[in-house]
């Protein structure tokens, strides 16, 4: 998992409070880009309704594993009630949800 840290928003054009849907999928590629190269797919072509549990990129304890480095580095909580149950994996959606949390936490601290 990647450490907290500026390196990875830096690479991708973010800055630490308020992400894109974009960058936060980029994130979530790099943070499985080993699981996605396994299965002969190229991390940045995967398009956003890609799911990572039924395509078997993760299983239930991978997942808990992205929630919590997602947590971690974006300094956001996931509240599953804000996420639709069938869309928990898919890439496009998970990564819309992390920038619209991104964006709740930076205006709630000013």
């Amino acid at each position: 998992m990647l450490e907290k840290s500026s390196s990875f928003l830096e690479a991708v054009g973010g800055d630490m409070k308020r992400v894109t849907a974009d960058e936060a999928k980029r994130f979530v590629v790099a943070q499985l880009v080993h699981p996605i190269a396994a299965k002969g797919l190229i991390a940045e072509n995967l398009p956003d309704n890609f799911d990572l549990l039924t395509e078997g990129i993760i299983d239930s304890l991978g997942f808990v594993d992205l929630v919590v480095a997602l947590e971690r580095y974006f300094d956001i909580k996931v509240d599953f009630s804000g996420l639709d149950p069938e869309n928990l994996t898919v890439l496009g959606p998970i990564s819309q949800y992390i920038a619209e949390k991104s964006g709740v936490a930076s205006s709630q601290s000013t």
